[in-house]
């Protein structure tokens, strides 16, 4: 969703410090952020059995404005289906990419 606000608006949606390695990206603080929310619930993935983990947001939907909602559900599109190689390859590969690292 950052990244598609840095293409359509040219701004971005938060202040987030994504962190790059070879190939791959985090969040810096996300995980430990969604681990204290009792809105958050995460579902381990079983690669044993093919089952993908997720998190699932248990609450009341947020108020997002109306723009910043497209966004995110456009984003979540494009990534559906990704396996992580994927999603990670299109992430650090994006020409706008280098403008999340360091927030």
């Amino acid at each position: 969703a950052e990244l598609l606000s840095l293409e359509r608006r040219g701004s971005r949606i938060t202040e987030l410090r994504f962190v790059k390695g070879p190939g791959v990206f985090f969040i810096e603080g996300l995980k430990e952020a969604i681990e204290k929310d009792p809105c958050f619930e995460i579902r381990e993935g079983d690669p044993s059995t093919g089952r993908r983990g997720c998190i699932e947001y248990r609450c009341d939907p947020p108020e997002l404005p109306r723009e910043v909602a497209r966004l995110i559900d456009d984003a979540i599109a494009r990534a559906r289906g990704l396996s992580d190689y994927e999603l990670n390859s299109l992430v650090v590969n994006h020409p706008l990419f280098e403008r999340l690292v360091g927030g």
